[in-house]
C-alpha cells in the first residue's frame, strides 16, 4: 500500500518527482479541503476499515 504524506515522491538520490494532478484529482482535493474546513474529521486506516465493515453489515 502506498501512503500519501502530502509530499512529492522522492527518488533514491533525494530529488523529488513532481507528478501532474488530473482533473479528477484536483476535484477530489478540493472536496477534501471543503470537508475539513467545515469541521469534518478524516478517518485513520483502522477507523476507515471499521466504517467499511459496518456499512457492509459485517459488524
Amino acid at each position: 500500500m502506498v501512503r500519501n504524506n502530502g509530499k512529492h515522491a522522492s527518488t533514491k538520490d533525494g530529488n523529488s518527482e513532481k507528478q501532474p494532478i488530473s482533473r479528477l484529482g484536483k476535484e477530489l482535493l478540493k472536496l477534501r479541503e471543503q470537508y475539513i474546513a467545515s469541521g469534518g474529521k478524516l478517518l485513520n486506516r483502522r477507523e476507515l476499515d471499521r466504517e467499511i465493515a459496518e456499512r457492509r453489515g459485517s459488524r
